[in-house]
């Protein structure tokens, strides 16, 4: 019995060690790679064929920019890379860049003709990861200004959520999900494994199975206050019908265009400009779509201030509009429970 624990000790060791070992080394071939597979990706989106429009997430400007700030990273580190290498952001940054550089590729070669189809799911996916590497790009540029490390100093801006990081994380910038949904259910009780997807499909804004402090502040700044965090997830996210998922400004317009007859129609989404600020879609009077980002007060707020004004009736086209009064009030979280259904829509 003991040689048999002690086998299986010793083959939980060398998977261990296999798995540091296969751990890439970051250095200046490895960037050089990085660029060789994002210039894959411009190559294939700059096909005149696609017609991508200038308009944020705009793949042909981010992929370069990404590049040009990781060369910035490398020169400041060129004396110490083993830094770099030692940085748990770093390395899980240029893993997933990678791994999403041939995800892309991979989706033009599955997805042929298709992909020039602006209707199909295969652009639809296309747009996605336009937004993912958006995502990446304005996370790098805030843990490493001017290609400096600032994990370190990053400042969680609503005070109740930074002294959550502090006190769980300490100074660490990024955490496997796994380890966050067990911090974070102590201070916020998730009910259950699809609550849990339906969340992480919210928050893993780079879809690398991490959450990074970077994306925890912006999670806490969307569904702000902190003491009714998931309450107000919950309500905004998972069951109000004007909640859009991984959605752009053209998207908007191109989603409200068959309610252009019924004013007051309405959705709202991340922006993917303001990360951390909500932009809100709607249905004018005179017929015209437009989109705007709340200033000064709460996703909720600007909603209940908005339908008062007739502004924002029917999400998404419903007849009812949601009452949103409940979250201003200073009630005990309520839990509402997620279905399968529900999670397909935020995914």
């Amino acid at each position: 019995m003991a040689g048999r624990s002690r086998n299986w000790l010793e083959a939980i060791s060398e998977r261990i060690h296999a798995q540091k070992k296969a751990q890439p080394s970051i250095d200046k071939k490895t960037i050089e790679k990085a660029w060789k597979m994002m210039d894959k990706v411009v190559t294939h989106c700059a096909n005149r064929r696609l017609n991508l429009k200038n308009s944020p997430p705009f793949i042909l400007d981010i992929l370069p920019d990404t590049y040009q700030h990781l060369r910035i990273v490398f020169k400041h580190y060129e004396e110490n890379v083993t830094f770099l290498n030692e940085n748990e952001f770093f390395r899980i940054f240029m893993e997933n860049l990678m791994n999403k550089c041939k995800q892309t590729v991979r989706l033009f070669k599955d997805a042929k003709e298709k992909i020039f189809d602006e209707t199909s799911a295969e652009r639809r996916s296309l747009t996605k990861l336009s937004l993912i590497f958006s995502h990446m790009l304005a996370e790098l540029k805030a843990l490493f200004p001017m290609g400096v490390y600032g994990g370190y100093t990053f400042r969680v801006t609503k005070q109740d959520a930074a002294d959550f990081w502090a006190v769980n994380f300490q100074t660490r910038a990024i955490v496997p999900w796994r380890d966050f949904r067990q911090t974070l259910t102590e201070a916020h009780p998730i009910q259950s494994s699809l609550e849990a997807m339906a969340l992480k499909s919210t928050i893993d804004l780079t879809l690398n199975d991490h959450i990074s402090i970077f994306e925890f502040d912006i999670f806490t700044r969307l569904f702000q206050p902190w003491p009714t965090l998931l309450k107000n997830w919950n309500a905004l996210a998972v069951t109000h019908p004007g909640y859009q998922a991984f959605l752009t400004y053209d998207e908007v317009k191109a989603k409200l265009q068959p309610y252009i007859n019924r004013p007051g129609t309405y959705i709202f989404r991340l922006s993917c400009t303001r990360l951390g600020q909500w932009a809100i879609g709607y249905v004018t009077q005179e017929g015209t779509i437009l989109q705007t980002i709340p200033q000064n007060k709460s996703l909720c707020q600007a909603l209940i201030d908005g339908s008062r004004e007739r502004f924002y009736l029917y999400p998404n086209g419903e007849d009812q509009n949601v009452n949103l009064s409940e979250i201003l009030s200073p009630t005990e979280e309520r839990h509402i429970k997620v279905s399968r259904g529900t999670v397909r829509d935020i995914l």
